[in-house]
């Protein structure tokens, strides 16, 4: 096993056994907690995209050391160039959706009056479509002649998961009523995978299409692996104090 994931497990295991303590009241434990997350988790499946999945994470205190979870990350990013000269400026389109909808449980134990270290899991599905349009112009010669050809190329990935992340985190009370968090997780997930391309070749003049192909390609794989910044939190606390 990777060094780092028993590390993460085994700093888990202090944390649970602290958690069975009641917190002190200095650290606020209000019914109702409400964050906006900061998630590279679903950049993991593109490479390119820099955009940062924002989500939503409430949280339920259901005892003073203990809160149930439901999370919902969204990440959307659309790109798109066209130029009537695609001989210099070859026209392009990405488009990128991809949610993660979770439910959880975790359990806290107060460090002092400020800090809170807590250890947990979450639990749910995932879904990702990405997909890229590319078109160029191209030079062919018919009976002697340069025409001008349009070549199109279109990549479609889907993804569907189911997941299981234990986790250990950290969180700092900012305020009575705010409080900021980063967890690590150990993630494991079933992957499907889809992938359809398909290009064309196209003469200009007459509309005619000179070649086409395509593919489609499925596969199923489990994956495991160690996320040492899995989501940064600023949450907001409303309600009630659990007692």
């Amino acid at each position: 096993m990777n060094p780092l994931a028993c590390l993460l497990l085994a700093a888990a295991l202090p944390l649970a056994a602290a958690a069975q303590t009641t917190p002190t009241d200095s650290v606020a434990t209000f019914k109702h907690q409400l964050g906006l997350t900061a998630s590279p988790v679903l950049d993991g499946f593109f490479k390119n995209n820099r955009a940062l999945p924002l989500g939503l994470l409430y949280k339920r205190q259901t005892k003073p050391n203990q809160a149930l979870r439901l999370g919902l990350i969204i990440s959307q990013r659309y790109a798109h160039r066209f130029d009537t000269q695609l001989r210099v400026n070859p026209g392009f389109t990405n488009n990128l959706f991809g949610a993660e909808l979770y439910i959880g449980r975790e359990w806290q134990s107060p460090l002092n009056a400020r800090w809170v270290a807590y250890t947990g899991f979450d639990s749910g599905l995932e879904y990702s479509r990405y997909n890229t349009r590319d078109e160029q112009a191209r030079i062919g010669s018919f009976n002697g002649s340069d025409e001008e050809l349009l070549f199109k190329r279109e990549d479609l990935f889907t993804y569907y998961s189911a997941f299981l992340r234990p986790l250990i985190g950290v969180r700092y009370q900012l305020s009575p009523f705010l409080y900021a968090s980063v967890e690590a997780v150990v993630s494991a997930r079933f992957l499907r995978t889809n992938l359809r391309d398909r290009s064309s070749l196209t003469r200009i003049s007459t509309n005619e299409i000179l070649s086409s192909d395509g593919t489609k390609v499925k596969d199923n794989a489990f994956r495991a692996s160690l996320q040492p910044i899995s989501q940064l939190t600023l949450h907001y606390c409303f309600g009630v104090p659990v007692r």
